[in-house]
């Protein structure tokens, strides 16, 4: 029996690397959060909670029914697509700013203070990191191997079925061996990202201004978009595809960082 496809030891290496940052990176830096800043990890479950209920539980769900109806007209419509691209960008933002108000009105018994903003920020990011991301990526592994020791023709499919296999195996066969890296750099930008959203949604309650909740929904809504739709837009390929965007999320969590900075002054609990 001849296997109709091989994963290399470096595309391996490069996933288990992935998978361990997506895991760990999060919790080290909740870690070094709690001990810095005195603020407990209850907040973190906060936030995890929150994106528990409101994307995986909520959204997401939702999107795979809606998934197989929009796909044939996504295939045959770039404009469809870029619609479907801005719908899905658009209930992300709405989801979880949404849900990080919530989390701040119904969970947050103390006073509402940065430093506890940035610890659920950490954990609503840490849970898609380790969870959605890391998670999934493991799954991916798993297949990938499993299907690395197995012939397709033993396989109980149709012909048609078999010959999509074999296409979607050549082309991840075809990917470079660093591509799940590239995952673990977007979780190093991601993850400023929703602390600073979060640290936005705290203005409302801080300030008593209910436009920042907008405003984190805007730019929650405006990096998903730039993020996902710029290589369709641009009809990136190859290596430009895979990292142009990331380029974009590093951008996004360099801003997130300076809006994480520009909030501390006068919200840090002592």
């Amino acid at each position: 029996m001849a296997p109709s496809f091989q994963i290399s030891a470096g595309r391996v290496a490069a996933t288990v690397a992935a998978i361990l940052f997506e895991t760990l990176f999060p919790l080290a830096v909740a870690w070094f959060v709690g001990r810095r800043l005195r603020v407990s990890w209850r907040y973190f479950a906060y936030g995890a909670v929150i994106f528990l209920i409101f994307q995986l539980i909520t959204r997401v769900p939702l999107v795979m029914a809606l998934q197989g109806v929009v796909t044939p007209h996504v295939q045959a419509s770039r404009t469809v697509m870029f619609g479907w691209l801005v719908a899905l960008a658009l209930t992300a933002g709405l989801a979880e700013e949404i849900g990080r108000y919530i989390g701040y009105r119904w969970l947050f018994r103390e006073e509402k203070t940065w430093s506890r903003a940035v610890m659920y920020g950490l954990g609503h990011g840490g849970f898609e990191s380790i969870v959605l991301v890391g998670g999934l990526t493991l799954l991916g592994l798993i297949n990938l191997l499993a299907l690395s020791s197995v012939d397709l023709a033993t396989l109980p499919l149709t012909d048609e079925q078999r010959e999509m296999a074999r296409q979607q195996l050549a082309a991840v066969a075809a990917q470079p061996d660093w591509l799940p890296l590239a995952g673990a750099w977007e979780r190093l930008w991601t993850l400023p990202v929703h602390v600073a959203l979060s640290v936005m949604v705290l203005q409302v309650f801080r300030r008593g201004q209910m436009w920042w909740l907008w405003l984190a929904i805007a730019m929650h809504t405006l990096v998903n978009l730039i993020a996902v739709g710029i290589a369709p837009a641009l009809a990136l390929q190859g290596t430009a595809a895979i990292l142009i965007p990331e380029v974009i999320v590093m951008l996004a969590g360099l801003a997130g960082l300076w809006v994480i900075w520009r909030m501390h002054e006068g919200h840090v609990q002592r």
